[in-house]
């Protein structure tokens, strides 16, 4: 018998999920009563009767059951389930005529149920006290290192990393942290020498490892004002190793000078984000920010694979939220990071479909796992299709609202990235260009302090002047957030 894991046949005979065999049998006998052909009502069509069939077929079934299960659990449809994903296809007809054409997908990952009780969080902050921290910025973080502490629970754990051209564990890993201890040692903080960052974030790790289990969110947060010297490569190596470990790394880089490249690397290889702190006084609020996000997490470690047909192709991929990226498509599978409570994961592909014979033809078929965050951490795997059906002449058909909306947004940020791209290339008028057509499309948003940013560098590019870091990074991460405002409205 072939299953059809869409048709939610529990639904169709009343009973639960965990329903046992004897329930189901009550609620098929009842029901088919009810809707048999010669006991039923004129005004009940003789289609229930057989949905009340096919349900019975299969859950009165012990095999069919166990399979029928499995295959809604895969698709993310099953009630037992901790993850849902649900696609959006620019167009589900393509033309039979066309070598080439271009298709949109997204996807997007939400938890499939409110979760429960939060997991205790295992927390290092790796903070920098280079020469370049002093004054505002180092005080700065200071206060918003107190600030954690004191909202941090009984069960979460915290250590701190101070380091320059050395490292040195200010305070180890501990549970229900003695606050004024604590504080002590960290208002003792000096700033002092260099910036290297890969010992401060080994020295971090390291005190995470005291207490990482898969009862706990493990996470380094690392907080830097300054480039590193000489160990761009091990510090992406060491985050690829601690993402396979499932610790995370956060960045928050602070004013202009650091490597946002790098630290952006950082961040894809262990799952992490990266925010810019423009001002010292952004820092509190931010920090807090991403410890509270930390709280709120459903699964780690989300992967998705796709496995295209042969003449069909992902031309570029982005995660647009919870932060907006452009991913490796030379990676399968593709690290998306954390899945939390209250705000979906969202991936746009662009894939381009080469010609295919009338008909309904699969292009793809995705795979999902993530490590899903519960008393105990188990592993849950999705799997879904994508479609398209061709035609000589395929009829017109509107793109879903909600993939017009976060293509939109992508679309701003890939601006941006051709502008640098462009520079890079050595041909300023296209750079010039770029920011330009940013600019109006920003106005356009309402969003005149970055399209003043853009403006600016425009400028400063048509008069052969290099790009300023302040406005690079302003533009790079303020276009990044602008899909996350859309995206909780259209929720609200």
């Amino acid at each position: 018998m072939k299953l059809d894991a869409r048709k939610d046949y529990y639904n169709v005979l009343g009973v639960s999920p965990d329903a046992t065999e004897e329930e189901i049998k009550q609620a098929y006998r009842a029901l088919a009563r009810r809707y048999h052909p010669d006991s039923r009502a004129e005004s009940v069509p003789t289609t229930l009767f057989h949905e009340v069939q096919a349900a019975y077929a299969v859950l009165g079934d012990k095999e069919l059951r166990r399979a029928y299960d499995l295959q809604r659990a895969e698709l993310g449809l099953g009630r037992t389930a901790a993850i849902s994903w649900k696609f959006y296809q620019s167009r589900t007809h393509l033309s039979s005529i066309y070598p080439d054409q271009l298709l949109y997908l997204m996807c997007e990952i939400r938890p499939a149920a409110v979760a429960g009780k939060r997991l205790p969080l295992n927390l290092c902050l790796v903070i920098d006290h280079s020469t370049s921290m002093q004054g505002a910025r180092l005080e700065n973080v200071k206060r918003a290192a107190c600030q954690i502490i004191e909202e941090l629970g009984q069960e979460d754990a915290l250590a701190i990393v101070a380091f320059s051209d050395r490292a040195e564990v200010v305070f180890p890993s501990t549970q229900g942290a003695n606050l004024a201890q604590a504080r002590a040692k960290i208002t003792s903080l000096l700033p002092s020498g260099g910036t290297e960052i890969l010992q401060g974030l080994q020295l971090g790790f390291a005190e995470i490892e005291k207490r990482h289990g898969s009862n706990m969110v493990s996470h380094l947060i690392l907080l830097t004002d300054g480039q590193t010297y000489g160990d761009d490569e091990e510090c992406v190596a060491f985050a690829r190793m601690a993402g396979e470990r499932n610790v995370g790394i956060t960045s928050l880089g602070i004013g202009e000078d650091w490597n946002d490249v790098l630290l952006d690397r950082v961040a894809a290889q262990s799952g992490g984000v990266v925010a810019y702190i423009s001002s010292p006084e952004q820092v509190q609020s931010l920090l807090r920010r991403r410890v509270l996000e930390l709280g709120k997490a459903v699964a780690q470690r989300v992967k998705l694979e796709f496995k295209c047909v042969e003449g069909v192709l992902i031309e570029s991929l982005y995660r647009a939220l919870p932060s907006m990226e452009r991913l490796p498509i030379s990676s399968d599978p593709v690290e998306l990071g954390s899945l939390n409570v209250d705000e979906p994961i969202v991936v746009v592909a662009e894939v381009g479909v080469s010609t295919m014979p009338p008909g309904e033809h699969r292009l793809m078929r995705l795979e999902l796992t993530a490590d899903v965050m519960e008393k105990e951490q188990r592993r849950e795997r999705l799997r879904g299709e994508v479609s398209c059906t061709f035609l000589p002449e395929p009829p017109e058909e509107p793109a879903p609202r909600e993939l017009l909306q976060v293509l939109s947004k992508v679309t701003i940020y890939r601006i941006q990235e051709q502008a640098w791209e462009a520079l890079e290339r050595g041909s300023v008028r296209d750079a010039t260009s770029k920011l330009e057509m940013l600019a109006t499309r920003l106005l356009d948003m309402g969003e005149t302090g970055l399209a003043r940013a853009a403006m600016l560098e425009a400028g400063r590019i048509s008069r052969g002047e290099p790009p300023s870091p302040k406005g690079r990074k302003e533009l790079k991460y303020g276009t990044r957030g602008l899909i996350t405002s859309i995206w909780r409205k259209q929720d609200d």
